[in-house]
């Protein structure tokens, strides 16, 4: 889960450059824009799912005792 976290976080930093210069970009760079805001973006439900699964794996152990 930490290299989810971490890949999270380094696409987030470059996203955020890339954000500040969305005007000036030509197409190609926009499609590039796009794509790394779908990877973010899958990235971030899958960190939400497993957090998800984890804490609901976390009740299901403390109902047994």
């Amino acid at each position: 889960m930490k290299f989810l976290v971490y890949q999270i976080l380094g696409l987030g930093v470059i996203w955020i450059g890339m954000a500040f210069f969305f005007q000036e970009m030509d197409q190609f760079s926009k499609l590039i824009f796009y794509a790394a805001t779908s990877w973010l973006l899958f990235l971030i439900v899958i960190l939400i799912k497993q957090l998800i699964k984890n804490h609901k794996n976390d009740d299901d152990s403390t109902l047994g005792r």
